[in-house]
């Protein structure tokens, strides 16, 4: 699929994101492929809810309902829902006003027509019922009993968006880079001419973690591999196909310095130039060698992170020329500026409250086990970029007068992917080889068009 081709399909999926945009909801679901039914917001002993309508088409694995909400810009804000005997907290971002879109999924064994689902706010002013609130029902069903492909931007992708999915099945696990960019998260160690080497140490450390991790779900290093593909330079690599572009932090531009610490077969383990046209290249035989009938992968539109992004676009690519069905299920790890999932682990998890317009053809909440979710929690803290630093874990446990300041300058790894990880259920945005052209399109259409211009600064420092 030529990249004009995929712009050229994606303008009517433009004009539909714009009228989403206005109606203030981000996400334009795809006509035909979701039952939506408007629902009146009652109130019964002190609480809001709603009654399940005799509507409903009896097929559905994933329900949302639409409200208008506030929540309190302090705190913890969250809606308690619960109906026949089964009851979960979905938290919302602090300050969040407008639509809000809370999953209904879990409730499924109990819900039949005429039951009340309750809907209980802390911190959370509800609409009124003076207009309809809106039930989106999905019948996504993909059937993870067949072969799986997770596809992983970075070493901890995998586990923190699809651990309870690849766990415990026929799953094969493929991380695109060796994560060797970001923090200088072990600079305590070495000397400060030897940054180089500390980026590559880094990126055989998390090479590592990203082939054995896994088995703590059941997928053992010879069903893992790591295409030794460099951190943050994806962008780059887009942009020139066919031209070589080096680590971030050296002049190496051979991935196979990387590679060779692989378990598994699945590609070469010899010299290969950093390009684009490479690593699309590499995912066509990742696609003919596992054929896999789902994959999950990050979905552009709602990750913020652009070597999340432009995975799914180099796996597109590849798509394009294996023309075999497939089922995607694409996840989100970082949106709302790292907030989201909110709330404390084991929670529901829903719809990104802060995302910008998304084509989504169909939503897939898949209920994971607090079994599974103990797992998924030993799993990411095994991830060494997900934790504190050695030297940093040792200043914090022996109390050392150095922890007032950490050892290096710069933000610290990101523990918060302890808190959203672990998750009640997680989200998947369901297309197959078609419906997701279309998204795609959208999302390079946005990607090429001009940024507005930055409100001008009012005497306030820029944080990043």
């Amino acid at each position: 699929m030529s990249r004009a081709r995929v712009l050229a399909t994606g303008l009517a999926v433009l004009l539909l994101t714009a009228v989403s945009a206005a109606q203030t909801d981000p996400f334009t679901f795809a006509d035909g492929r979701s039952q939506a039914v408007d629902v009146a917001i009652s109130s019964a002993d002190g609480a809001s809810g709603i009654v399940w309508p005799e509507t409903i088409a009896s097929k559905w694995d994933t329900a949302l309902l639409r409200v208008d909400a506030a929540a309190s810009d302090t705190g913890t804000p969250y809606v308690e829902i619960a109906s026949g005997g089964l009851t979960d907290r979905q938290y919302l971002r602090p300050g969040a006003s407008g639509p809000v879109w809370l999953n209904l999924s879990f409730l499924s064994p109990v819900l039949r027509a005429g039951s009340r689902v309750t809907l209980r706010g802390d911190g959370v002013r509800l609409q009124s019922a003076d207009r309809p609130a809106t039930l989106r029902l999905f019948a996504a069903h993909p059937d993870l009993s067949k072969r799986i492909l997770v596809l992983a931007p970075h070493p901890d992708d995998a586990e923190i968006g699809t651990f309870g999915a690849y766990a415990g099945r026929n799953a094969t696990v493929v991380t695109i880079t060796v994560g060797n960019a970001g923090n200088a998260n072990y600079a305590a160690v070495f000397d400060d001419d030897e940054a180089t080497a500390q980026y590559q140490f880094k990126g055989h450390v998390r090479l590592i973690d990203s082939i054995t991790v896994p088995w703590q779900g059941g997928i053992p290093p010879d069903r893992c591999f790591n295409l030794g593909y460099f951190d943050a330079r994806l962008p780059d690599m887009f942009a020139k196909p066919d031209a070589v572009i080096p680590e971030r932090y050296g002049p190496n531009t051979d991935i196979g310095v990387y590679r060779k610490d692989n378990v598994g077969s699945l590609l070469s383990k010899g010299s290969r130039e950093s390009t684009w046209t490479n690593l699309v290249d590499d995912l066509v035989t990742v696609l003919k060698k596992v054929k896999p009938a789902v994959i999950f992968a990050p979905q552009p539109q709602l990750d913020s992170h652009q070597d999340h992004q432009l995975t799914t676009v180099a796996l597109v690519e590849a798509l394009a020329r294996w023309k075999k069905p497939v089922t995607l299920l694409l996840y989100t790890n970082h949106a709302d500026g790292g907030a989201y999932p909110y709330g404390p682990a084991g929670t529901i998890m829903s719809l990104p409250q802060a995302a910008r317009g998304a084509l989504v053809d169909r939503v897939f909440s898949l209920p994971v086990s607090r079994d599974v979710q103990r797992k998924q929690l030993f799993a990411l803290e095994s991830m060494h970029d997900v934790r504190y630093s050695p030297m940093r874990q040792y200043q914090l446990a022996m109390g050392d007068g150095r922890t007032i300041q950490p050892e290096a300058p710069g933000p610290m790894p990101d523990i918060t992917y302890l808190r959203r990880g672990p998750r009640s259920d997680q989200i998947f945005y369901a297309y197959d080889q078609d419906t997701v052209k279309p998204m795609i399109a959208a999302y390079l259409a946005a990607r090429r068009a001009p940024r507005p211009p930055r409100p001008a600064q009012t005497g306030v420092p820029s944080v990043r």
